[in-house]
C-alpha cells in the first residue's frame, strides 16, 4: 500500500499544481482593508491541531483550534474556534501551499479571519497580512506584536485605501509600520495594537 501511495504522489501533485500555484498569488492590501473586511478579528492561542483527509479525496486540510483570548471584531460567543487551512500530511500524502504558514501549536497571535462560514485555502484575510504574532521581548520585558515574518510592528496606518495600486503581497499589508516611529519608544504591545483596531472597526 505504501509503495502504491508513493507512486500516486506525483499524479496527486500534478492534479493540485494549478490550484496551489494560483492560491499563492495573493494581492497586497491596505491594513484598513484587512481590518474593515475581516469578518472576525481576535487575539488567541493555538491549543490543538488535527488533519482531515477523506479517503479517495484529493485534499488534505489542517484544522487549527484557537482559544479566543480577546474578541476584537465580529460576533462569536464560543471560547474557541477551529479554522481550516489547506495543506498538511496524512500518511504518505503531503500537500504544501507555497507562501502559506499554518499556525503552530502554542502560537499566540492576532488573527483576521476573512469568513467563518465557508472553507478557504487560507482563512486569514490576505494570508500573512492578516496574521500577527504576540511574543515576549526579553530586552523590553514586555509583549510585543510582530508580523508573521518576525518584523516588529511600530504602528498602524488605518487611513484611506489605495485602490489604484496593484501588486502581489510580500507578507505585510500597506499601513503596517515596521520602522521605529519618533512618537513611540518601541514596538506596539497587544493592548495598543488592539486599541488602534477598535478605533476603526467599532
Amino acid at each position: 500500500m505504501k509503495i502504491l501511495a508513493r507512486r500516486l504522489i506525483p499524479y496527486f501533485i500534478l492534479l493540485f499544481l494549478p490550484l496551489l500555484a494560483s492560491a499563492s498569488s495573493v494581492r497586497r492590501v491596505d491594513m484598513a482593508e484587512v481590518a474593515g473586511s475581516a469578518q472576525l478579528v481576535f487575539e488567541g492561542r493555538v491549543i490543538a491541531k488535527h488533519i482531515e483527509h477523506t479517503p479517495g479525496s484529493r485534499a488534505i486540510h489542517t484544522w487549527v483550534k484557537f482559544e479566543i483570548l480577546d474578541l476584537i471584531k465580529g460576533q462569536y460567543d464560543q471560547p474557541s474556534i477551529e479554522l481550516s487551512f489547506l495543506g498538511g500530511t496524512a500518511g504518505d500524502l503531503s500537500v504544501t501551499v507555497s507562501d502559506m504558514q499554518i499556525p503552530a501549536m502554542g502560537e499566540h497571535g492576532i488573527y483576521f479571519v476573512e469568513d467563518i462560514s465557508r472553507p478557504l485555502v487560507n482563512p486569514l484575510y490576505g494570508w500573512d497580512q492578516g496574521h500577527f504574532l504576540v511574543q515576549f521581548d526579553k530586552d523590553l520585558r514586555r509583549q510585543t506584536v510582530s508580523t508573521l515574518g518576525g518584523q516588529p510592528v511600530f504602528g498602524l496606518d488605518l487611513g484611506s485605501l489605495e485602490k489604484s495600486r496593484q501588486e502581489l503581497s510580500k507578507g505585510i499589508a500597506r499601513g503596517v509600520l515596521t520602522e521605529p516611529q519618533a512618537s513611540r519608544a518601541g514596538p506596539l504591545d497587544p493592548g495598543d495594537f488592539k486599541a488602534l483596531l477598535r478605533g476603526v472597526v467599532q
